[in-house]
C-alpha cells in the first residue's frame, strides 16, 4: 500500500469533517432565533460559507488523485480477499489434521494461534480498506454532484401559486363592500339611475356593442290611469309617450333625450 495514498485518504478524511462542521454550523445558524442583529448573524454566515467554499475547493483538488487511488484500493482489497479465503481455508485443513491426531495439544495450540493471528491481521487490513474507499467515494460523489452556489445578492424569483393569482384576480376585480359599483359593471344594462339629470351622451361602440335592455312594461291594474297621466317623455321616432324615468321607448326601443 503507498504511503502517498494512505496520507491522501487522511486530508481527504479532514477535509470531509471540516465540510460536515461548517455545514451544521450553518444549519444551526439557520435555526437559531434570538435578538442578535442582522448584520452580526449575517457577518457570521458569511464567514462559515467562505470557510466551507473553501474546503470544497480543496476537496475538488484531490478528486483526481481520490478516483486514481478508488481504483488502486479495489484491486487491493480484492487480492486481501483472495488471501483471506486461502487463510480460512488453511485453518480448516488444520483443524481436521488436529482431529485425526497429527498434531498433538501443543503442536496445534501453536498452529491454531499463527494462523489465526494471520486471519484476524487481513480481515482488519480488508476493513480499513473499505473505510478508504467509502471515505473516497464520498468525495468523489460531492465532486460530481455539487452544483454552483447561487449568485450572492440575486434571490431566486418567487413562483406565484394559483391562491395568489386568484387573490390577485379578486382584489382587482370584486367591488368593497358599501362603494359603488366598478365602472365595469356600470356600464349596460346593469345601471339604471332613479332619474336623468342630463342629456345622455351618444352612445359608444362599447355600449352599442352592450345588448339594450328588455323595456319596462307597465303592469297591467288598476293604477293604469294614474300612470298613463304620468307618462310626459315622449319618443321623438314613434311618437308614444313614456315615463319620465325611462331611458328607452318602450315600444320602438329607441333611446329617450331627457325633458
Amino acid at each position: 500500500m503507498p504511503k502517498g495514498s494512505s496520507k491522501s485518504t487522511a486530508q481527504i478524511q479532514r477535509l470531509l469533517e471540516e465540510r460536515r462542521q461548517y455545514e451544521a454550523w450553518l444549519a444551526r445558524l439557520s435555526a437559531a432565533a434570538g435578538a442578535t442583529p442582522d448584520q452580526v448573524r449575517g457577518r457570521v454566515r458569511a464567514d462559515y460559507e467562505a470557510r466551507l467554499e473553501a474546503v470544497i475547493e480543496e476537496l475538488k483538488v484531490h478528486a483526481a488523485s481520490a478516483r486514481q487511488a478508488i481504483e488502486q484500493k479495489q484491486h487491493h482489497r480484492a487480492e486481501l480477499q483472495r488471501k483471506e479465503a486461502s487463510v480460512a481455508e488453511k485453518l480448516t485443513e488444520t483443524e481436521l489434521r488436529h482431529a485425526v491426531g497429527e498434531y498433538d495439544e501443543a503442536q496445534w495450540s501453536q498452529v491454531h494461534k499463527d494462523i489465526l493471528a494471520e486471519l484476524v491481521a487481513v480481515r482488519e487490513e480488508l476493513q480499513a480498506i473499505d473505510a478508504d474507499i467509502g471515505k473516497l467515494q464520498e468525495l468523489d460523489a460531492l465532486v460530481r454532484d455539487k452544483q454552483p452556489p447561487p449568485p450572492k445578492g440575486a434571490a431566486p424569483p418567487q413562483r406565484k401559486t394559483p391562491q395568489d393569482e386568484m387573490a390577485f384576480i379578486k382584489s382587482v376585480t370584486e367591488d368593497d363592500k358599501g362603494a359603488g359599483p366598478s365602472p365595469t359593471r356600470a356600464s349596460g344594462a346593469q345601471f339604471q339611475p332613479v332619474m336623468p339629470t342630463e342629456t345622455p351622451r351618444a352612445p359608444s361602440s362599447v355600449r352599442a356593442a352592450t345588448p339594450a335592455p328588455a323595456p319596462i312594461l307597465p303592469q297591467a291594474g288598476e293604477g293604469d290611469g294614474d300612470e298613463e297621466a304620468a307618462k310626459t317623455l315622449k319618443c321623438k321616432d314613434c311618437g308614444t309617450m313614456n315615463l319620465p324615468t325611462e331611458w328607452y321607448c318602450e315600444n320602438c326601443g329607441a333611446e329617450l333625450a331627457a325633458m
